[in-house]
């Protein structure tokens, strides 16, 4: 069965990153809490987002899977991304399925990266089927650490991020485990 291009939440529509999703996307990553939570210390670089834009796209064709762009059913608006896709950022993880989120500052602290991170861990485990699910944060991103321990990951210590001088805290979901609490 294909990765799911789209999903629905409660309040979320979940959908695969379309070449006109670039405006919405550059807006996330122009965010400066966004900036901040994702590239702590670094100066705000203008050309990082079309980057990643162009990353993700890619992921999508090549691996059949990646990132959803999160749109906020109450009001329209693209919130933020989540979903999975490989963390190329760190090269000892790249085989790995990281489980990620970010969402715009005026949709924090509404359960809006839980709801949309469960969604995608679901996704994730029945569709591509991994050993584990991690996700990478930054030590001082008590939020998404948060995020991480409602969805039932596990600390996992620290790794170097592969392309700024930045140690990340390692989060991990057995499988096996996310399926004996499921039950």
């Amino acid at each position: 069965m294909p990765y799911p291009h789209t999903l629905e939440t409660a309040r979320l529509t979940l959908r695969l990153l379309r070449p006109d999703d670039e405006e919405a996307f550059l807006a996330i990553w122009a965010d400066p809490d966004v900036w901040d939570a994702l590239r702590p210390g670094a100066p705000f670089d203008p050309e990082h987002g079309p980057r990643r834009f162009e990353h993700h796209q890619q992921h999508w064709k090549q691996h059949g899977f990646g990132l959803w762009l999160i749109w906020d059913q109450d009001t329209g608006e693209a919130a933020g991304w989540v979903g999975p896709s490989h963390p190329d950022y760190v090269p000892q993880l790249t085989g790995e399925i990281e489980i990620a989120w970010s969402l715009r500052r005026p949709f924090w602290e509404r359960g809006i990266a839980t709801e949309g991170a469960r969604a995608a861990v679901s996704a994730a485990l029945e569709h591509l089927h991994p050993a584990r699910l991690i996700s990478l944060i930054d030590p001082e991103n008590v939020r998404s650490a948060a995020v991480a321990m409602r969805l039932g990951m596990r600390d996992l210590g620290s790794v170097s991020h592969g392309e700024l001088d930045l140690q990340l805290r390692l989060y991990g979901l057995e499988a096996k485990a996310h399926s004996r609490t499921a039950d």
